[in-house]
């Protein structure tokens, strides 16, 4: 092994045993509590996976007394785990004596502990040491390491106090244990006058074998950045979890290990210190971005035509950390709750100044200069619809963030505060976490978004062409104008015909040289406030800050008769152009989502060989056609809502799987839209297979992090009880190595009544392979009639209206004789939460508990409601 292997061998045995006395404790807690209240399936499984962990790494860093008891530990439960069968009480009993063997040895732990970092230093000196000698094949020793080598390590402060201790400073270490000074003539080599560099940027880069990690930490070093090399998920949690770096880099071949620490991830930045995740791609593709992104990653930038473009955005990252503060403006007539926001956003790092006039915040603007104004709504004087029209009128601060904060419950008032010009809206009361994340997420794409649009205008192209960014950037400012009802201009996306025969025929350098030609042909069309920029490989993007959409498709129409009197490249090629053209009053208020809809208006343009107007088409797609294109696109995705226990114990991660979509307006449709509009297209097979497989990669994620989690998802009685549906189920299951009981399927009462003898086929297919079953909408009359005695159940879910009924004890009581667990969804207020948990339901589900997210982040060891 080389000595820098060593050395860092020596790093992560270090941070492992800094951790290890609380996790030894944990698990200890997590045992006994097992072994006293009786044990859970996924409990006893999760603990025999964490001592075999612990047993396999303490064996590993040479501590056989703690890693003994934890074998056997991990012995003992292993044939319970295996058979998916739980110890009873004597059982219980005989691991008393080892979880008593484990405790004795958590003492022997934190003593280990303790004595690692001196330990360390003195493995360190010895590598040193040995570096200094002077080799059998005759090579000259070397006094100091070569530039950079410690850097490679993760190690800062270490190596410049050693070489102040040999160069026998003034007050060094050695003097102090009266230890004589060096007698080698370190001084010849680096003299003493030299003072220590400034530890740069500390840069983490989780790499193994990657092909470009190498020549990254080499010019990342010779940028002055302090780069941790991390080979695993492990070796990344410990060293996390020592001290957090500005950014994190993951290689392209660590994606799967980017995946296995979202959770990890998502809990270090907690901290108030935030850092950043860069995802280094191979190739360029959506799936892999939207994979990185949902995994935790801030940005994503492919390395495919090498290192220059992600080495930019690394520059970018640092020096965004490295800006002042950010400053923040609160608008509130309310002193005591513009004192709260202004300490949050202080304890954060945060620049927060107050202001409890509304009017006099006008002229505080000019003096502060905010990144973003947190403002109420309703307040005397000016409320913040008026003000916020007022601060837009102002050009310094037409792109300023503004976020209302606000107990406001009107969802018309609420939307129009959004409509007036604000960002975003926040409800009171608020989480501090929450506010603190609204806050600086938005001021961060405010500054990055000014410095890419500060990069882009000072020199633009000679083509008369700007960057795609600063279009859409220059499009999202005139959006945050004003409500988009009332704007004029609009955006055409041009295409030249037939590009791809094109391309071919003439090869792709004549190709690109060709567009860039069109591309300056049509700048030159336009006016002198119009920008123009390219899209895709064959398409041109213009903004006409004036035109609206019936002037600009004319306008579309005359430049294709013009082309075509044209010709262009070496060849003189005559070309021809399809256009799509939307007004920036259609009602979409996202840059994104006007760009889409130009898209859509350019198929029509093709379709009809011209130029396709938005207003034309929107509306003309029928939910069932944009569900057809959910499923063959990303319009769809799941949101999921806890089920809470209402009793006191060990409390599973549950959730529902909610299905929604965003429509072509940017509105959101829930499940009880999208599921009949599915029955009636014939796609509801296709749905229940994407939610299905959805749930399967979600569930498969937790289990790697270490977090499992149980999923509910509602299916048709119909295709789910298709042989070759149970089939891939059980693939599913299998390849994601789910324990039993992780995926819950839920069908419909009126479907089980009618439909009974497949319910109950169907059920045993399911729980042969692990996957419980629930029944969901279920009232008075089939509770009475016997229905769930009949069915072999997991899990009721109650229809809503029992909430209210006086009978609804007795009836979840009878659930409970059958051996069912009962669920009361869709609770919205506390009485009807305190009326279901009298009743004995054993979980909630419902906005009482907490509105459906894209995050599985609710607090289930928080106990009981």
């Amino acid at each position: 092994m080389s000595r820098e292997d060593q050395g860092h061998g020596e790093e992560l045995r270090t941070a492992f045993l800094r951790h290890l006395p609380q996790r030894l404790r944990t698990l200890l807690r997590r045992a006994r509590r097992q072994c006293r209240d009786g044990w859970d399936i996924n409990a006893l499984i999760l603990l025999q996976r964490e001592f075999a962990t612990l047993a396999d790494a303490a064996g590993r860093y040479g501590l056989l007394e703690i890693g003994t008891p934890l074998a056997a530990l991990e012995a003992a439960l292993a044939p319970y785990a295996g058979a998916g069968q739980l110890p009873d009480a004597a059982a219980s009993a005989v691991l008393e004596p080892q979880l008593d063997a484990l405790r004795e040895q958590i003492e022997d732990a934190e003593l280990i502990a303790a004595a690692a970092p001196a330990q360390a230093a003195g493995r360190r000196a010895q590598l040193r040491s040995s570096a200094s000698a002077a080799p059998a094949d005759g090579y000259a020793r070397m006094d100091v390491p070569p530039s950079g080598y410690w850097r490679t390590l993760g190690l800062e402060d270490a190596p410049a106090a050693a070489a102040e201790s040999r160069a026998g400073g003034a007050g060094s270490a050695a003097d102090a244990e009266g230890s004589a000074p060096s007698s080698a003539p370190i001084a010849a080599v680096q003299p003493a006058a030299a003072a220590a560099p400034v530890a740069g940027p500390r840069v983490a880069l989780l790499a193994a074998g990657d092909a470009h990690a190498a020549a990254l930490r080499e010019r990342l070093q010779a940028r002055g950045c302090v780069v941790q090399s991390l080979p695993d998920a492990e070796a990344t949690i410990e060293a996390l979890a020592e001290q957090l770096p500005v950014l994190l880099l993951v290689a392209p071949s660590q994606q799967a290990t980017l995946e296995a620490l979202a959770g990890e991830l998502r809990e270090l930045r907690g901290h108030a210190q935030r850092f950043s995740v860069l995802a280094l791609l191979e190739h360029d593709e959506l799936a892999a971005r939207l994979r990185a992104l949902r995994a935790g990653a801030d940005h994503c930038i492919s390395v495919a035509g090498g290192l220059t473009q992600a080495l930019a955005l690394i520059d970018e990252l640092l020096k965004g950390d490295a800006e002042e503060p950010y400053r923040v403006l609160i608008i509130e007539d309310d002193e005591s709750q513009a004192l709260f926001a202004e300490s949050v956003l202080r304890k954060a790092g945060m620049l927060a100044r107050m202001v409890t006039e509304p009017l006099a915040a006008l002229d505080e603007l000019e003096r502060f200069k905010p990144d973003l104004i947190l403002m109420d709504l309703n307040m005397p004087g000016a409320d913040g619809l008026e003000l916020t029209a007022l601060i837009r009128e102002r050009d310094a601060f037409v792109t300023t963030p503004i976020v209302f904060l606000s107990g406001d419950p009107d969802d018309e008032r609420q939307f129009a505060a959004l409509d007036a010009g604000g960002d975003d809206f926040i409800t009171k009361p608020v989480r501090p976490k929450h506010l603190i994340a609204a806050v600086a997420n938005r001021v961060r794409r405010a500054r990055l978004a000014a410095k890419r649009r500060g990069a882009a205008r000072p020199a633009p192209q000679t083509s008369g062409l700007v960057e795609r960014t600063e279009l859409l950037d220059r499009l999202q400012e005139r959006l945050a104008t004003g409500a988009s009802a009332r704007l004029h201009g609009g955006l055409l996306l041009l295409e030249v015909n037939d590009a791809r025969a094109l391309r071919e025929r003439i090869g792709m350098t004549a190709y690109d040289a060709l567009i860039a030609q069109v591309g300056s042909w049509v700048a030159g069309q336009v006016e002198a406030h119009e920008l123009v920029a390219r899209f895709g490989d064959a398409g041109l993007l213009l903004l006409a800050p004036e035109r609206d959409e019936e002037p600009l498709a004319a306008f579309a129409q005359t430049l294709a008769a013009r082309i075509g009197h044209e010709r262009f490249g070496g060849h003189a090629l005559a070309l021809s152009l399809a256009g799509g053209a939307c007004g920036l009053a259609c009602g979409l208020t996202d840059a994104g989502a006007l760009l889409a809809a130009a898209e859509r208006a350019l198929e029509g343009g093709r379709r009809e060989g011209g130029v396709g107007r938005y207003a034309q088409l929107a509306g003309n797609r029928t939910l069932g056609q944009q569900l057809r294109s959910g499923l063959d696109g990303d319009g769809l995705y799941l949101v999921y809502q806890p089920l809470a226990p209402v009793s006191a114990g060990p409390a599973e991660a549950q959730y529902q799987a909610l299905l929604r979509l965003r429509d072509e307006k940017g509105q959101i449709v829930t499940a009880a839209m999208l599921v009949p509009e599915a029955i009636r297209s014939g796609l509801i097979g296709e749905l229940d297979r994407w939610v299905l497989g959805r749930c399967l990669a979600t569930l498969a994620a937790r289990e790697r992090m270490g977090q499992p989690v149980r999923l509910f998802a509602s299916q048709a009685l119909a295709t789910a009880s298709d042989n070759a549906r149970a089939e891939w189920l059980r693939q599913g299951v299998r390849d994601a190595r789910l324990p039993p009981g992780r995926l819950v399927l839920e069908f419909r009462c009126d479907e089980a009544r009618d439909q009974q003898r497949t319910l109950i086929d169907l059920a045993l297919a399911l729980h042969d392979i692990g996957i419980g079953l629930a029944l969901s909408g279920v009232g008075r009359e089939a509770i009475l009639s016997g229905l769930l005695e009949q069915l072999p159940l997991d899990y009721v879910k109650l229809a809503p209206e029992l909430a209210r009924d006086d009978g609804v004890a007795d009836l979840v009581a009878r659930a409970h004789a059958a051996g069912r667990r009962v669920i009361a969804p869709r609770i919205e207020d506390a009485g009807s939460a305190v009326a279901l948990c009298a009743a004995g339901v054993d979980y909630l589900q419902g906005n009482f508990v907490q509105q459906p997210g894209q995050s599985l982040d609710y607090d289930f060891s928080a106990g009981q409601l």
